[in-house]
């Protein structure tokens, strides 16, 4: 019974070290295939046999949507399809060289505006949600076709708002270190006036007293001129 009761634990905690070194993967409906869920984007996507479904997919919801209709009739579907995965597998980190138009440009000599990108990005929501895309994936496709912007994250919002106040700090600091140089300037202004003041009041008195001693000595002269008169 106790022989029994070891194996079973020791079963069990085999089972569950299996189960924790087993690498993390979503489940397709295909038994035999499995995503990954870290990696390129490209890679949880489900690599090219995946994207391509996704554009069949997308594709084929596009052409029958009635605004996007008219831009579509006349486009060459088939290689549209390897132009838009050649796209794909680049901004989603596939080994792959591409130097061609972006999704973006590309619709835009179709003649779909931006006022048509929302419902673009909702075809291709659809298509990959079809095709069983991770939410967390869809957007980041989305966003690396430039369809979407990028959510702004809690930590990103706070790093934003404390440079915001680290900038206002410093405006201020230098705001106030120009109002004290002011002040200071001032202040000398004020000095050098004063200064200035008094030296022109001390020429002023040193001027009268030159103009009181020069009429005292022409007083002087002139009563002596009329003594000798007298005389």
């Amino acid at each position: 019974m106790i022989r029994m009761a070891l194996t079973s634990m020791a079963l069990s905690a085999l089972l569950l070290l299996i189960g924790t070194t087993a690498p993390l993967h979503a489940q397709h409906d295909d038994p035999n295939m499995e995503w990954v869920m870290d990696g390129p984007l490209y890679d949880r996507l489900g690599g090219e046999e995946m994207i391509m479904g996704v554009i069949d997919d997308f594709v084929a919801t596009a052409v029958e949507e009635e605004t996007l209709k008219a831009h579509l009739e006349g486009v060459d579907q088939e290689a549209w399809k390897e132009s838009l995965l050649a796209q794909f597998t680049a901004v989603s980190g596939g080994e792959i060289e591409y130097d061609g138009k972006s999704f973006k440009e590309s619709l835009g000599e179709m003649g779909i505006t931006e006022e048509a990108l929302d419902l673009v990005a909702e075809q291709l929501t659809i298509a990959l949600e079809m095709n069983e895309a991770w939410p967390e994936d869809v957007d980041e496709l989305l966003v690396a076709l430039k369809l979407k912007e990028a959510e702004v994250t809690e930590e990103e919002m706070a790093e934003e708002e404390m440079d915001t106040e680290g900038e206002s700090d410093q405006g201020n600091m230098e705001a106030k270190s120009g109002s004290d140089g002011d002040a200071d300037d001032s202040e000398a202004g004020g000095a050098g006036v004063k200064a200035e003041g008094d030296a022109e009041m001390e020429a002023d008195a040193e001027m009268d007293a030159d103009a009181e001693m020069d009429a005292d000595a022409e007083m002087d002269a002139s009563g002596g001129a009329e003594g000798d008169s007298r005389r």
